[in-house]
């Protein structure tokens, strides 16, 4: 019996050092952010210098961008060296692109802009399929039908597939039914959207763009997302009082300091399929610190166990 243990022990030590080459676990760190016009359609050069140090020293290994104004597709590749990314995406040459970097190759799936107010971009790296997307910024009913769209693209490219991998991730402009609570106690973004939407009306009639629901936040567009399901990083890992991840300062300027925290919310999102929940480590938004003076939008990160060939 122990000559017979004797014998299995190199077979044991073979497994054993096949496991560690060949599906080591690492970790995955994922960014998505909304850039602000592109840095004001190229001309702010310290801003983006600014960014490109601190997206260096966050050192994500995939990024969904929001809003590269005037970038072309060989800008934004020049760009995503700058900070340690060797491979990227972009949706389009024009109005507000979305785009994909990442350190690992890119496999482009779908670029869609046919009935989207920004478009949506589908590409597959690391082994996980990412959708990128932004919505529309001014009415809940279109935003809806984004949410329809993008949703029944995603059961029907991606999780129709066994363990398929996918993460949505990007400015939804929309709220989730997790932060209703939040938007009670501070309803100062709310009072501001019913202003913005009753001058809207008065000036385009009733068929003007309308961003809330007969005058209340609309929960449906994020609620059709997490029906897929998805599973909200944010919500599983932080605070209801942290969850804030727009305006920043540098859009504050006509906002008193006492309401202004009271008006951040929560618009941007990475959400995940339910494949990933177990593997979710860590999620946040940098809304503190640096990130005050790089966007309107502060970036949301999640970080991930994920298994690398070696």
């Amino acid at each position: 019996m122990h000559k017979n243990i004797f014998k299995l022990l190199p077979l044991l030590f073979f497994c054993l050092l096949s496991h560690s080459l060949f599906a080591q676990s690492d970790t995955l760190k994922v960014l998505s952010y909304n850039i602000w016009n592109g840095f004001d359609w190229g001309n702010d050069l310290e801003r983006k210098q600014k960014m490109t140090a601190w997206l260096k020293e966050v050192n994500p290994d995939v990024i969904g961008f929001q809003e590269l104004n005037d970038f072309t597709a060989e800008d934004l590749k020049i760009w995503a060296n700058e900070f340690g990314h060797g491979y990227s995406v972009l949706l389009k040459e024009h109005g507000y692109p979305i785009g994909i970097t990442s350190k690992e190759p890119i496999h482009l799936k779908t670029k869609m802009q046919g009935g989207l107010w920004h478009g949506m971009l589908h590409a597959e790296t690391f082994g996980i399929d990412f959708i990128a997307v932004h919505l529309s910024p001014h009415d809940w009913e279109f935003r809806r039908r984004e949410a329809e769209m993008i949703c029944e693209y995603a059961e029907k490219a991606i999780l129709n597939t066994p363990n398929k991998q996918l993460m949505i991730l990007g400015d939804f402009n929309s709220h989730s039914p997790f932060d209703w609570k939040f938007d009670n106690e501070n309803p100062f973004s709310l009072k501001r959207n019913q202003l913005s939407d009753s001058l809207r009306r008065v000036q385009n009639g009733p068929n003007a763009y309308q961003t809330l629901r007969d005058g209340t936040i609309d929960y449906s567009v994020i609620s059709r997302f997490l029906s897929l399901p998805l599973i909200d990083t944010i919500q599983k890992k932080i605070a209801a009082g942290e969850k804030k991840t727009f305006p920043t300062p540098m859009v504050g300027q006509d906002i008193s300091k006492s309401d202004f925290e009271k008006y951040r919310n929560r618009i941007d999102y990475i959400l995940v399929s339910s494949n990933l929940e177990s593997a979710l480590l860590e999620a946040k938004i940098l809304n503190q610190g640096t990130p005050d003076i790089l966007s309107d939008h502060y970036p949301v990160l999640a970080s991930f166990l994920h298994k690398t060939a070696k």
